[in-house]
C-alpha cells in the first residue's frame, strides 16, 4: 500500500500500488514508474560474470589505499586515478578495462592457460600469496568454478596492461603471459609500494 502526505493532492507518495506503479523519492524529486518484479538470474553465464567481478574485486583489495605512510595510495592507485575519466571511480575504471575483454569465458581461459604454461607461473602464485590473495571457491553460492588467487592477480595485470599502466619500476606494455619473473614481482610490489 502506498503512503501519501496531503492525500487529495498527493504532495508526497512512497510505495507500491498493487502490481502497477511505484512512487518513490529520487534525487530530491518525487518519481513514479511502472512496477517491475525484481529478478536475479542464477544461470551459468551470470555466475561466470559474477565470479570474474569478484576476482577483480579481491585483487583490488590487495592494493594499498591511502594511509598515513602513502597519502595518495600505492603506485597502482595513483596511476589508475590519473587515467580514470571524471565520470568514474578508479577501481570501477580498472575493472572495466579488464572485463571488456575477459568477460567472455573463452578469453578468460585463454589468458589464464597462456600464463599457466609459462616458466613464471610459479611467480604469479608466489606474488598472489605475498599479497594475501585467497582462492575463490565454487562452493561459495553464486560461483560456477574456482578462481585461484594467481588468476585474480593476472586479471589485475591484464587490466593494467590494457590501460597502459606505467610506474618507475615497470612498464606494463607486456601481455601478462609474456612477463618475466622480475616483471611479475615488480608489478606485485607496486600494489603495496614495497
Amino acid at each position: 500500500m502506498a503512503k501519501v502526505d496531503g492525500p487529495l493532492f498527493s504532495l508526497e507518495a512512497k510505495g507500491k500500488i498493487g502490481d502497477a506503479v511505484v512512487y518513490f523519492p529520487w534525487k530530491g524529486r518525487h518519481a513514479v514508474r511502472r512496477w517491475l518484479k525484481p529478478t536475479n538470474p542464477r544461470d551459468i553465464d551470470q555466475k561466470l560474470i559474477r565470479q570474474k567481478l569478484a576476482a577483480f574485486g579481491k585483487a583490488l583489495k590487495a592494493v594499498t589505499t591511502p594511509c598515513t605512510a602513502m597519502p595518495n595510495g600505492s603506485q597502482v592507485v595513483v596511476s589508475v586515478k590519473a587515467k580514470t575519466p571524471a565520470t568514474q571511480i578508479w577501481n570501477a575504471f580498472l575493472v572495466s578495462q579488464g572485463l571488456d575483454d575477459l568477460a567472455c569465458d573463452t578469453t578468460w581461459l585463454a589468458l589464464m592457460t597462456a600464463v599457466h604454461q609459462t616458466d613464471v607461473s610459479d611467480g604469479w602464485v608466489a606474488a598472489a600469496a605475498a599479497l594475501g590473495l585467497a582462492d575463490l571457491l565454487s562452493t561459495t553460492p553464486g560461483y560456477a568454478s574456482d578462481i585461484p588467487a594467481w588468476q585474480q592477480l593476472v586479471a589485475a595485470a591484464y587490466a593494467c596492461y590494457k590501460m597502459e599502466y606505467c610506474s618507475a619500476k615497470i612498464d606494463m606494455s607486456l601481455y601478462p603471459s609474456a612477463m618475466l619473473l622480475a616483471n611479475v614481482t615488480m608489478f606485485a610490489s607496486d600494489f603495496t609500494n614495497d
